[in-house]
């Protein structure tokens, strides 16, 4: 014997549930996309232009490779006569 409960329309259980039942259905299709973009593979040329972005950026060199003369501005606790600030 099987017992069919008709439960009310309006009720803060029902609601619940059903809020409940539309955030699964849209974590099942979240989860489904992703699964797939997951699964997708790239194509040569977008695997090749990733792979060689990283060899083409440059490295920033730091430290005071541009200044020519940089021993006359390091020189603070020397007295320099030809560096002025005026």
């Amino acid at each position: 014997m099987i017992i069919v409960t008709y439960l009310a329309d309006d009720n803060a259980r029902n609601r619940r549930r059903a809020r409940r039942q539309a955030q699964r259905e849209q974590a099942m299709q979240d989860a489904s996309l992703a699964r797939r973009v997951a699964n997708s593979t790239c194509s040569t040329r977008v695997s090749k232009a990733i792979s060689l972005a990283g060899t083409r950026q440059k490295e920033v060199e730091g430290g005071a490779v541009c200044l020519p003369e940089v021993a006359l501005f390091a020189a603070g606790h020397r007295k320099s006569n030809n560096v002025t600030a005026r």
